[in-house]
């Protein structure tokens, strides 16, 4: 089938906006990094920035991954309900409601927060109150 044809029907059975995704693929590319991953003795931490899927981080995590890594506060809250439990938020967190939030998510996962500045690394504290 062509890309034309495959675009059409889509179009047709689910409507338009819609993800398509080639799962033997993603699986198969998942696979790949991973090995690639393991023979450089290097820990698989994946950034989720591209799919925003609890479900692909599931599958990457089960292909060997320590864990993922998030870029907001949000995106972990959605893979922490998602059932993650290892994640790396790579953003500066800033301000008593995120505090609170990450509080909540600690009790649930293991949680690691980056930080280039003083002021970010004061505030969490907070996070366990």
């Amino acid at each position: 089938m062509s890309i034309e044809a495959l675009k059409r029907q889509v179009a047709d059975e689910f409507g338009t906006p819609a993800v398509v995704i080639d799962l033997d693929r993603v699986e198969r590319n998942i696979a790949r990094v991973q090995q690639l991953c393991d023979a450089a003795h290097v820990a698989n931490r994946p950034h989720i920035k591209t799919h925003k899927s609890p479900v692909l981080a599931k599958m990457q995590a089960a292909a060997g991954a320590k864990g993922i890594t998030c870029q907001k506060l949000g995106e972990a809250e959605v893979m922490v309900e998602g059932g993650l439990d290892d994640i790396l938020i790579s953003y500066n967190l800033l301000g008593a409601e995120k505090m609170g939030r990450l509080g909540q998510l600690l009790k649930r996962a293991t949680i690691t927060v980056a930080a280039d500045n003083p002021t970010v690394i004061e505030g969490l504290p907070q996070a366990a109150e």
